[in-house]
């Protein structure tokens, strides 16, 4: 919903609706959770069987998320779908300072690298074969 008015001397263009301001929070959970189990947003892509540039849509609140890919991002990450929503909702009211997050500690996973490990991924470094690997189509 876009809405335009005069306030104080500004001109406000666009203001996000409660409904957009969830799914954007939304959005950002399930960004979190994809990292905390370790993945990556191309990874889950692949994972979910959907184009990396939707799940990119998605998790950054640019569409509305549907509620098949909640549950299909929650089943590979081991999280019901109903607690990401709910992470999402805590995060959202702490974003808008109604209250102050309830902070769920992730377990430490002791297969993720140090950043001193960390090497550059790059398309044609890929083991998979061409066919299968659709990360360069994404740049």
């Amino acid at each position: 919903m876009t809405a335009s008015w005069r306030r104080a001397g500004a001109i406000v263009t666009h203001v996000k609706t409660p409904g957009e301001q969830f799914n954007a929070a939304v959005g950002r959970q399930l960004r979190a959770e994809i990292g905390a189990a370790g993945s990556s947003v191309a990874a889950m892509a692949r994972e979910i069987g959907i184009a990396r540039s939707a799940l990119d849509n998605y998790v950054t609140g640019k569409r509305a998320i549907p509620v098949p890919i909640v549950y299909a991002v929650g089943d590979v990450v081991d999280v019901e779908p109903h607690l990401i929503l709910r992470r999402a909702e805590e995060r959202l009211a702490a974003e808008d300072g109604r209250r102050t997050a309830t902070i769920t500690e992730l377990p430490r996973r002791t297969d993720v690298r140090g950043h001193r490990e960390d090497e550059s991924e790059v398309a044609f470094d890929s083991s998979l074969s061409h066919a299968r690997d659709t990360d360069d189509l994404y740049d």
